[in-house]
């Protein structure tokens, strides 16, 4: 096309039909050279195509991108309030299971006062293992926590008496004698 585009620019004023009739360009060129004009709008509106099309991916890239960090914001921020919501549950819960432990330990101390203030004329079993729970208690040591983990718990273990003999009474029947 460059050859034609050539021998039409060195003769301005010849048309395209004196150009085939002194041969300077056949018919084929002649016809290429009809075309060209269409061609080139052709091309101008397919460049202007590609640009609009490229200015849509760019604004939906953009777009994109912006509805991304804004769900990546969104569910940081609601991670960070269930998370703000859990510990809160959590130390509610932990705060609770603490109070209804402490208040068995209350209950057992209550009905051990109870027991000593009735001062029995026969001392039984079950006297004897408030004895000696109250003396594991008082022990300030890790027996004593022990001690106190499974009078909370209801443990099924027999209780020790102030002697060290293993009773036929468990911590979880010491509380419920209130």
């Amino acid at each position: 096309m460059s050859k034609v585009d050539t021998i039409i620019a060195a003769n301005p004023d010849v048309s395209l039909d004196d150009l085939v009739a002194s041969r300077k360009i056949n018919n084929d060129q002649r016809a290429q050279a009809l075309k060209k004009p269409s061609l080139q709008a052709s091309l101008t509106q397919f460049e202007e195509q590609i640009a609009q099309y490229k200015k849509f991916d760019e604004e939906y890239q953009q777009r994109s991108a912006s509805e991304k960090e804004q769900m990546k914001t969104a569910h940081s921020k609601e991670m960070n309030e269930l998370r703000t919501s859990m510990k809160a549950e959590g130390a509610t819960a932990s705060k609770q299971l603490l109070r209804e432990q402490l208040l068995t330990l209350s209950r057992f101390l209550r009905a051990a006062a109870r027991r000593r203030a009735e001062e029995e004329a026969e001392i039984s079993d079950e006297t004897k293992a408030f004895e000696g729970v109250l003396l594991l208690l008082y022990g300030g040591d890790n027996d004593a926590v022990d001690a106190a983990e499974k009078l909370i718990e209801d443990a099924t273990d027999g209780v020790p008496s102030t002697e060290g003999d293993i009773l036929n009474v468990t911590c979880g029947s010491l509380h419920l004698h209130e």
